[in-house]
């Protein structure tokens, strides 16, 4: 009786075209699997920069949230810091006004040198209390910052630098107006 090997053997295993088709659809799900760890990667990298600036922001809110509106012994005499005076003795609004903070500080402002990639820019300028959009611009001005209104604004910019040599970016800004009571 003869044996036919042939009738057998024609189906064990798969066909060029079959292993590559499977290898293009493997590889189709692996690149698009890579892909989307970048994205997730970028976007968690993303919410922490973001949370670390809402957090840098609320300490300079909090920093200035007991301060008088105008220096206790000078009054509205001088815009900005009083002769002699650092972060530390700040006792009025408008000493923040163009103030840079890197490392940025804390709400009892200490700096946090950790978080050294990060600046706070601060800024200070009268607005009118019925009219809070006014002198909304800090390149240009439209409201003297000798003309006292009876409220500011203060604009917290939070930036973020990864490294020296690259400029500095915008990660998150806030703004509160307050009121002299």
């Amino acid at each position: 009786m003869k044996f036919d090997y042939r009738a057998k053997s024609a189906r064990r295993g798969f066909t060029l075209i079959e292993a590559a088709l499977a290898t293009i659809i493997v590889g189709t799900g692996v690149l698009a699997a890579v892909e989307l760890f970048g994205v997730c990667a970028k976007q968690n990298m993303h919410g922490t920069h973001s949370t670390v600036a809402i957090m840098l922001s609320t300490n300079v809110q909090e920093a200035m949230g007991l301060l008088s509106f105008r220096d206790p012994q000078l009054g509205g005499a001088t815009f900005g810091p009083e002769t002699g005076e650092t972060l530390a003795s700040y006792d009025d609004l408008d000493d923040f006004n163009n103030l840079t903070l890197s490392p940025p500080i804390d709400a009892n402002r200490q700096p946090i040198a950790e978080l050294g990639q990060y600046s706070q820019l601060i800024t200070v300028r009268p607005v009118y209390p019925n009219q809070l959009s006014s002198n909304s611009n800090d390149a240009s001005p439209t409201i003297s910052t000798s003309t006292d209104t009876g409220a500011m604004r203060v604009r917290v910019r939070v930036m973020y630098r990864p490294s020296p040599n690259v400029p500095a970016e915008e990660v998150f800004e806030r703004s509160w107006v307050r009121l002299d009571r």
